[in-house]
């Protein structure tokens, strides 16, 4: 994993950066609060940081991102938690806790190709059913699959989830329906682009402290998989797991997962990750242990 320096406003904890995806050649990154403007980062600029032996810090442009005032409009809303890009169009996810149950949204809007400044209307937002409560999690991942996009919940584990299906919201229709998707441990905190195999790859991470929440079952993964170094002397789990979506439904990839080398002073809170071409993924953190941006290198065939 190499590190990408970064300066400006977004490396203030209260950003708390959320999600992330692809448009055109630019990497943007969502903050989590209401602040009137989305980050930008162009691809040029993440490899010449890559390429560099004393990298300068790269300062995120803000792009313009009108949206309602949600803290006004939706009871209890906390925050955005995901953006998934298609041509110009683009769909978020919202989260909120009201009257102590969690609550879940979707809204879209369009960017311009040439001013960047990205816009959600008023109407132009549902709440989705949840399909269970667990504390402080809702649809926290998107991505776009052919007309619909697919809103990931947080937790699908065996014990949280019988059925662990998702979310498949038509981007026509402004409708939703249920794709399949398979048991997996612990959280779902993000998801690239879907590959030319219909493929795509999804942070699943554990901070120990939420087991409580989470009553995580046998982890299917380990068991398949041998645990890395560090994996295998810690609670904690951060690694990339590999679905395919196939005859209408998503499925685990026959790929092993990429495991993350552990910090020895404490868990990393992946909250945004894309693929950078095919030479491997970008991945970024919340506020957790800090804001950081890194480079995950992985030969992506």
């Amino acid at each position: 994993m190499q590190d990408i320096p970064l300066s400006g406003i977004i490396t203030n904890p209260k950003q708390e950066i959320s999600g992330m995806d692809l448009y055109q050649d630019q990497v943007i990154l969502l903050p989590e609060n209401l602040g009137g403007y989305l980050f930008m980062i162009s691809k040029d600029e993440i490899y010449a940081s890559l390429n560099s032996k004393s990298p300068a810090a790269i300062e995120p442009k803000q792009i313009p991102f009108l949206t309602p005032d949600y803290s006004k409009s939706i009871p209890g809303f906390e925050g955005l938690e995901s953006i998934a890009f298609d041509e110009n169009h683009f769909i978020i996810t919202l989260e909120a806790k009201s009257d102590g149950d969690m609550h879940g949204y979707v809204a879209w809007g369009t960017i311009d190709p040439k001013t960047f400044e990205a816009v959600v209307l008023e109407q132009d937002l549902i709440e989705l059913p949840m399909p269970t409560q667990v504390k402080n999690m809702t649809y926290e991942s998107a991505l776009i699959y052919k007309n619909d996009a697919i809103l990931f919940y947080e937790a699908n584990g065996k014990n949280i989830r019988k059925s662990a299906w998702q979310h498949q919201f038509s981007l026509k229709e402004k409708t939703t329906t249920k794709i399949a998707f398979p048991n997996i441990e612990y959280r779902i905190t993000d998801v690239t682009k879907l590959d030319e195999q219909n493929r795509f790859w999804a942070i699943n991470y554990l901070w120990p402290g939420d087991k409580k929440r989470l009553t995580p079952s046998e982890d299917q993964i380990a068991i398949n998989y041998k645990k890395g170094k560090t994996h295998q002397q810690s609670e904690a789990i951060e690694r990339l797991v590999a679905f395919e979506i196939k005859n209408g439904e998503i499925h685990l990839a026959n790929l092993p997962p990429v495991q993350f080398e552990l910090d020895e002073d404490g868990s990393r809170n992946w909250e945004g990750i894309v693929r950078l071409d095919k030479k491997g993924f970008l991945i970024a953190t919340d506020k957790f242990p800090g804001s950081f941006l890194s480079f995950v290198p992985y030969r992506l065939k």
